[in-house]
């Protein structure tokens, strides 16, 4: 038996329930008996307010079977007005039972509106079983359809909202990650800068005579004092760069005096290492739009990389090239290179890449990641090529002064 309206709680499936109005007694009967031997479910509602409920409450239905005496012109505009809140997803399937005869002449006013402005299938009187059932059937169809495309909706909308939840927690924790380090970094600097004060001082001899054993292990203490500290400056140059902290001063700078700087700095590495520095010599009428320091700090940090993995005999060489936009500067060695597998985390940070013939080297791993950040913004870019064994390329690119 098919219930009333009234009787009808909401469902589970709301694409498979079609709503009836039938206001005649024999359509209502007729309609209530082809659904039911069809095996489609049905609900009948007593009037046009208590249809119009079923489209905009939480039950929702599948389609609605509408006779055409139903569609007053005052019922037109109630159903109207329903069907046009819906949601955007939802179009809701309405078929119409017209009188007998009624598609072959003009259709009256109302019932025109609502085809005109809602998803609406005219079936003129008499209409044979098979009829209805295949047109329900077929509706239902494409309402189980918009249903998919809400359930698509939804999810998606709820992936966004996971999606940009995950970004907010993965920024908040990168923010607080970068200002733990600058905090620690600035607060193990004060320590290590002392060390190195009192060390000198007693170097000097200011607190007293001191032994040659006392001195030599007083230069250990610098040289470690040093190296922290030059590990702790990367740590904080980084957290400043991923902070947005760092400031950068862009102007023309020329690269002959650039490398003439940067090679007073690196000769005394280069020569205790007993390596051969090659500048290829087309740098020099070149300028570059950066920010001088810190294109200084790239250029010191290659040279170091390669004086630190070439073997001692080996070269160290210095080229530039241009075209309409950049300049390129490239550092080469002939150092024992990078396996290809391990190229790409070379700029990531923290990473520090095993190369195989030299034992692993002392640092944070972050000079290659500030050096490609550095380069990044100021408008330019750090790229490498190795070839294991043979030695590695590091291509500084930034615009053209």
């Amino acid at each position: 038996m098919t219930a009333r309206a009234d009787d009808v709680a909401p469902r589970d499936d709301a694409s498979e329930l079609i709503a009836l109005l039938t206001p005649t007694g024999r359509d209502g009967a007729v309609a209530m008996r082809v659904l039911a031997d069809a095996g489609l479910a049905a609900v009948a509602c007593p009037d046009m307010p208590a249809l119009c409920a079923l489209v905009s409450d939480g039950a929702g239905i599948g389609a609605m079977l509408i006779a055409e005496e139903a569609l007053g012109p005052h019922s037109s505009k109630m159903l109207l007005r329903v069907l046009g809140e819906q949601a955007p997803w939802s179009d809701v399937p309405v078929v119409v039972l017209t009188a007998e005869g009624e598609l072959s002449r003009a259709i009256p006013r109302a019932l025109e509106e609502l085809a005109s402005h809602a998803n609406v299938t005219l079936l003129e009187r008499p209409v044979r079983v098979a009829t209805i059932v295949t047109v329900m059937r077929s509706a239902l169809r494409a309402r189980r359809r918009q249903y998919d495309v809400r359930d698509h909706l939804v999810e998606r909308k709820d992936l966004l909202e996971r999606e940009r939840a995950a970004r907010r927690q993965a920024e908040e924790a990168n923010h607080a990650k970068s200002e733990f380090l600058a905090m620690m970094s600035h607060e193990l600097r004060t320590p290590l800068n002392a060390i190195g004060g009192y060390a000198q001082l007693m170097e000097m001899g200011l607190r007293g005579p001191i032994t040659p054993e006392q001195r030599e292990d007083l230069e250990r203490i610098e040289r470690s004092q040093r190296h922290l500290l030059g590990l702790i400056n990367d740590v904080l140059n980084f957290a400043k760069l991923e902070a947005g902290r760092v400031q950068f001063f862009i102007a023309r700078v020329s690269m002959n005096e650039l490398l003439l700087g940067v090679e007073a700095l690196v000769l005394p590495q280069l020569h205790a290492k007993g390596l051969r520095y090659v500048d290829a010599g087309d740098c020099g009428t070149m300028a570059v739009h950066a920010d001088e320091e810190k294109a200084r700090q790239v250029l010191i940090n290659l040279l170091s990389n390669s004086i630190k993995f070439t073997p001692a005999g080996g070269e160290v060489r210095v080229r530039c090239v241009e075209d309409e936009a950049r300049v390129h500067i490239t550092v080469s060695d002939s150092g024992v290179g990078i396996p290809p597998d391990r190229l790409d985390a070379i700029f990531e940070p923290f990473v520090q890449v095993d190369r195989g013939l030299t034992s692993r080297q002392e640092g944070t791993g972050l000079g290659l990641a500030i050096s490609r950040d550095l380069a990044r913004h100021m408008g330019g870019d750090l790229t490498a090529t190795s070839t294991a064994g043979v030695g590695s390329n590091f291509t500084l690119s930034l615009p053209r002064g």
